[in-house]
């Protein structure tokens, strides 16, 4: 046992010290990926535990976006996660969970999504909406509408509408109501920079041109007259039989 607690203390030694040299190279993309391709070489719960702290440091926003998003490659980390939940007290840490479990499609994640989503914080807000996206149901539907005509921040309102179209990917046989919902959030919305990305996710539920369209190459922006495509789009909705 003792030469065992050894061994892996001498392991996180070395991987602080290969963290500590990917830290140091400015952003080099290359030994981000060195660095992670080390620490995804061990499996033990110490060395997931030390990937788990890992998330606190967030000095670097890319190189912590990178070691996050190889949590998301670990086997079986679900229940280490859930493990983890219960005795978790720092938010940003718990809305990282809650995108892990959900980039993972853990039947776990839309619970927390439906308590994180009620959250004082914004972003975590944020992350319980898109996450409904990739795991929310129809009972889900109301929460998202609600939020799509309810917060303050454009951004979030954009997300609420996006999640419309993640769970059309999902459940195509809840077309109508996503569309009804939209159609709430189309008929109130005054933020034209919000009011595009709803017609986008009406265009694409529904698989009708309404005159704006996504850059294929940049996914956050959006080509066409966005005062033609508001008169397509209340013609079309008022035209839509959603019952």
């Amino acid at each position: 046992m003792m030469y065992l607690r050894k061994v892996i203390t001498m392991n996180i030694e070395k991987l602080e010290e290969a963290y500590k040299h990917a830290q140091a190279s400015g952003g080099d993309f290359t030994e981000h990926l060195k660095f992670n391709k080390l620490l995804l070489s061990d499996n033990s719960y110490e060395i997931i535990d030390y990937h788990y702290d890992l998330l606190r440091r967030r000095e670097n926003m890319d190189f912590y976006y990178d070691i996050r998003a190889s949590f998301t490659r670990r086997p079986n980390i679900e229940q280490f996660l859930l493990k983890k939940i219960k005795d978790e007290k720092d938010h940003n840490m718990l809305a990282d969970i809650l995108q892990i479990l959900g980039t993972i499609k853990s039947s776990y994640a839309g619970k927390l999504a439906r308590e994180f989503i009620q959250h004082e914080q914004e972003s975590h807000r944020e992350v319980a909406t898109f996450v409904l996206g990739w795991v929310g149901i129809e009972e889900d539907i109301p929460i998202l509408t609600h939020h799509l005509l309810t917060e303050k921040n454009s951004k979030l309102r954009i997300t609420a509408a996006s999640a419309h179209r993640q769970i059309h990917f999902r459940l195509p046989e809840l077309k109508n109501k996503l569309l009804a919902s939209l159609k709430q959030g189309f008929e109130k919305e005054t933020d034209d920079e919000v009011i595009q990305w709803i017609i986008v996710m009406i265009e694409s539920i529904a698989l009708k041109r309404l005159g704006l369209r996504e850059d294929k190459q940049d996914p956050d922006i959006i080509h066409g007259d966005l005062e033609k495509a508001k008169l397509k789009t209340a013609k079309f909705l008022a035209e839509l039989d959603l019952g």
